[in-house]
């Protein structure tokens, strides 16, 4: 029966109207309705009619639609829905993208059967292929994404849509999918709820309850064309809770029942779905029940792949795939077949027996050529306990799955591999009985390698509980290179699950005593050099045991843990004042390009923006952070974003962009929001932005946020950065005392952990000697200024050595030897015109201008001051153009009334034109109140009361 609809097409719905409105808003209006719709309900409610009728409105409306339909089957392959998915827009669609993208999603997207080429390619990770599907999404015009059903995608398919329908934003891209909830219906093949896959509060969900009675009448008439009288039909719909699949198979049953008198009792009808359906299949032919449990068991197959794995079964394979969609059994779509309903399917594989399903199996295991299929038929086939060959299949499973990105789905398949391996089950100090001792040693060396092959991969997917507990149990009884091996990871998955000393402690037995190894040792201390050794030992000694460990292993010693080493070396270099080791930094290079896996945060392409801005090399650290950026975003790897944007901020902020700075800021912490909690180094250059900004109160709010949430113990430099960002902010205020306790308390912090280097401790020096002046502590501000003119000398960096002569002239100054201020001050301009660094121009400029101003010597003071409030205006930085502005109104309140300052200039030009004082506050990235003051001292200067006097007198 069919019915026209309230959207206007024609349907084969019955009932729905509510939720057929719904998903017609969707389609055709979606500025005023939903972004997304989810369709729930038990199976055969009639979720995949509903999602049919949403298709058919999309092409109606001619909008394009990608589909992709979830299946039961247990030989999934990771990705395949993603390219069924993405099959519609043909081989052009990776044309245009980054290219780890495009590398990944080749090889993860490769037609069935086709091995990914090892060491080929780049290493493919999920994070790229997820990158690449965003990308793909967003250059879609209007177009509707269809998903049915979410609970039975591939979990590598879920993961890619999980990242890419969060992040998608705002556009025309719209999404129609299905999840099935439990019911009155049995659910034979369980699996979790997949409905956070789609961008939390921006969906509607409709939850589809039992059809009503005339629905199904409605039904049973056009499907079986029986019509029932109202106490029958009234039992049937209580019989099937209003389910309109159950409904139809008794239907069916009834209308083939002679002689039917409308007494449902007096028919051997089963009372669950799932017998009824058994019954139904026991009256097919046995070649077409055959076609259907090989449809069953493959995601999707073509018809040529059924054929095959029908030919000893069957003696007319494709007779007998025929007469499968003939008899209504299967569905034949495009290429590819399915179970008419999912239900029919796992019935029919729930009718086998034991051996049967073990036997079915183990055929589409010789049919299917993808060896992660493969693997996934085997452990169906084989059962529980070791087997050798499925074993060595299931790691060749693995194989692949790793190659194609599939992170998941390979450590899934590794722990199976543990599990097929003869002595898993014996636990540490147990010895095998009977057998050969050479093929003992032969299954603890397989039993040791797929676990630790299942530690690393559970290790990459972020799981570090089970990457702990599968480590351990590597490293018990282990040869030392498998030992070694699995230290990194068991000490990680071990600090991240239960702390810092648990991992210390899982690194004591290799760093005293003895050294059983060295190539153990050398990895041990090169980890200690990260988490600490537990006995308080430096980290600088840490790498230098480490590296002369190294040494003596030679050319054999582990890369990634050598790379450590060499990292934490340059480290030790920043923060002892000796600089950047170039020659360290060019063997990491090398060696990082020899390796095929390297973690995003100990790349050198990131490591170099937060070394460079230490060093003053800040057009370095900006091109190294924006490469490393752009590498991340191709990558789809959002975890490192935040810490990348937050050093680009800071890198911005002290060279004097603070608008620019402030965008970084609100980039990272946009990124992290999904995670709930960003890196310290965000918040620490949020904070010092607000007070540059002349937002005191804000960063000081800040500050304590972040302190009431303990983050120093987590990062002890915490105390550094928040200390340097209060203290300043009490120097700007006024609160010198203040000031001075806190800067004191940061350098002393910085001194203790042995960081010398001034771009490692926050540049707080420049900060504390002018607290110190201001505190009448001369003797520690000159020798303040003498530490940093040995750094800015021996290292050749004008920014440090101007620091030095502002402190000295700061210090002539507050001793009335204004002569020697002047001089040293002119001194510290001449350097800092020298150094990117432009704030500290601008404060040298300031302390010039002051002096001047002492000396009355007016007209040399005028320039150096006008100089210094624009460098700080354009900057945005408010309190030092503020302090800039008052000096240099002392100056100008001596000479003419009448002469606008540049600031002045500006803000009367913008006001002219037309801005209000809210906007030129953002034009010049200053407050409101200080627009107002300038826009005072314009009107008394000119002798105007009003802005419309004004743009008459600027005309």
């Amino acid at each position: 029966m069919e019915r026209r609809n309230d959207v206007g097409t024609a349907s084969t719905v019955h009932g729905r109207m509510a939720e057929l409105h719904v998903i017609a808003q969707l389609v055709t209006s979606p500025a005023s309705g939903p972004r997304a719709v989810l369709v729930t309900g038990e199976p055969g409610i009639g979720k995949s009619t509903l999602l049919e009728a949403g298709v058919a409105l999309a092409h109606q409306h001619h909008l394009l639609t990608l589909t992709v339909r979830g299946t039961p089957a247990d030989g999934q392959r990771s990705f395949g829905g993603l390219a069924e998915l993405l099959r519609p827009l043909g081989a052009g669609v990776l044309v245009g993208l980054p290219e780890p993208q495009r590398v990944a999603l080749d090889v993860a997207l490769g037609p069935a059967g086709a091995e990914p080429s090892m060491g080929a390619t780049p290493p493919v990770g999920p994070r790229e292929i997820a990158a690449g599907l965003l990308a793909i999404l967003r250059r879609l015009g209007p177009a509707l994404i269809v998903i049915d059903d979410l609970s039975w995608l591939d979990l590598a398919t879920l993961d890619a849509l999980r990242f890419a329908l969060r992040r998608i934003g705002e556009g025309r891209l719209r999404i129609l999918a299905s999840s099935r909830t439990a019911g009155v219906i049995e659910d034979p093949l369980p699996r979790p709820a997949a409905d956070d896959v789609l961008p939390v509060g921006t969906y509607e969900t409709l939850a589809l309850g039992p059809a009503d009675p005339a629905t199904i009448e409605d039904l049973l008439v056009e499907r079986h064309q029986l019509r029932l009288a109202p106490p029958v039909l009234a039992n049937v719909v209580e019989q099937t809770g209003g389910n309109p699949f159950w409904a139809l198979e008794i239907g069916a049953a009834l209308a083939q029942a002679p002689g039917f008198d409308g007494d449902l009792q007096a028919l051997p009808i089963p009372p669950t779905l799932s017998a009824l359906v058994a019954a139904r299949l026991a009256k097919l032919p046995p070649a077409v029940v055959q076609a259907l449990l090989v449809v069953a068991a493959l995601p999707q197959p073509s018809p040529a792949l059924a054929v095959r794995a029908l030919q000893t079964q069957v003696a007319h394979p494709e007779a007998a795939v025929d007469d499968a969609v003939a008899s209504g059994a299967v569905t034949a779509e495009g290429s590819q077949l399915r179970p008419a309903h999912p239900l029919l399917g796992s019935v029919a594989l729930n009718s086998l027996t034991a051996e049967q399903r073990r036997s079915l199996y183990q055929r589409l295991a010789t049919t299917v050529t993808d060896p992660e299929q493969r693997a996934r038929h085997l452990v169906r086939a084989t059962g529980p306990g070791p087997d050798a060959a499925t074993a060595a299949a299931i790691d060749a499973g693995v194989a692949v799955a790793e190659a194609r990105g599939a992170l998941a789905a390979a450590a899934e398949l590794a722990e199976l591999a543990v599990g097929f391996t003869a002595c898993a089950d014996l636990g540490e100090g147990e010895v095998e009985i009977g057998g050969e001792s050479e093929s003992g040693d032969r299954n603890r060396d397989d039993l040791r390698r797929r676990r630790l092959t299942a530690a690393r991969l559970t290790h990459r997917v972020g799981d570090m509980a089970r990457a702990a507990r599968l480590a351990r149990d590597v490293s018990d009884g282990a040869d030392l290179d498998t030992t070694r091996e699995a230290l990194a990871v068991l000490v990680e998955a071990t600090y991240w699950t239960q702390g810092r000393p648990a991992a210390q402690a899982v690194l004591r037995p290799h760093l005293t005593g003895p050294a059983a190894d060295e190539h153990l040792r050398a990895v041990a201390l090169a980890l200690a050099a990260d988490y600490g050794d537990g006995r308080e030992t430096q980290r600088p000694e840490l790498v230098r045991l480490a590296l002369e460990s190294f040494d003596r292993v030679g050319d054999d010693a582990d890369a990634v843990a050598l790379c450590s080493a060499l990292r934490y070396q340059v480290g030790v270099s920043l923060d002892s004042g000796q600089g950047i080791p170039e020659p360290v930094v060019a063997r990491i290079a090398a060696m990082q390009a020899r390796a095929a896996h390297q973690a995003s945060w100990t790349r050198l392409s990131v490591v170099q923006g937060f070394w460079r801005k230490a060093v003053d090399d800040l057009d370095g650290s900006r091109v190294a952070l924006h490469a490393a950026i752009a590498q991340a975003q191709a990558e789809g790897d959002d975890a490192v974003l935040p810490t990348l944007f937050s050093h680009l901020a800071i890198t911005e902020c002290w060279a004097g962009d603070l608008c620019l700075g402030r965008k970084a800021v609100a980039d990272g912490l946009r990124l992290a929001a999904p995670g709930g909690v960003a890196p310290l180094t965000l918040y620490a250059a949020d904070a010092l932005l607000r007070v540059l900004t002349g937002d005191l109160d804000g960063a000081r709010k800040l500050v304590a946020e972040q302190r009431a949430g303990g983050r120093e113990t987590i990062q002890p430099q915490g105390d550094v950065f928040y200390e340097h960002v209060l203290g300043l902010a009490a120097l700007l205020d006024g609160g010198f005392e203040d000031a001075r306790e806190r800067l004191e308390r940061a350098y002393r912090l910085a001194q203790g952990a042995d960081i010398l280097e001034p771009g490692r401790r926050q540049r707080l020096e420049p900060d504390l000697g002018q607290a110190l002046v201001a505190t009448g502590d001369l003797e520690a501000a000159s020798a303040l200024a003498a530490e940093q003119r040995e750094l800015g000398e021996r290292m050749r960096r004008p920014t440090l050595v101007g620091i030095a002569h502002r402190l000295d002239g700061a210090v002539l100054a507050a001793r009335d030897d204004l002569d020697g201020a002047v001089a040293a001050l002119r001194l510290a301009v001449a350097a800092h015109e020298r150094s990117p660094l432009r704030l500290e121009l601008g404060r040298s400029l300031l302390t010039l201008g002051g002096v001047y101003r002492r000396r009355r010597a007016k007209t040399e003071a005028l320039p150096v001051l006008q100089a210094a409030v624009d460098l700080f205006t354009r900057a945005g930085a408010v309190p030092f153009a503020a302090q800039a502005q008052a000096e240099l109104d002392r100056v100008q309140r001596a000479r003419s009334g009448g002469v606008l300052t540049a600031t002045e200039t500006t803000v009367a030009e913008l006001v002219a034109g037309g801005l209000s004082n809210r906007e030129v506050a953002e034009r010049l990235v200053t407050s409101v109140r200080t627009v107002e003051g300038h826009l005072g001292s314009i009107y008394r200067k000119l002798g105007v009361r009003s802005r419309t006097e004004l743009a008459r007198r600027l005309a």
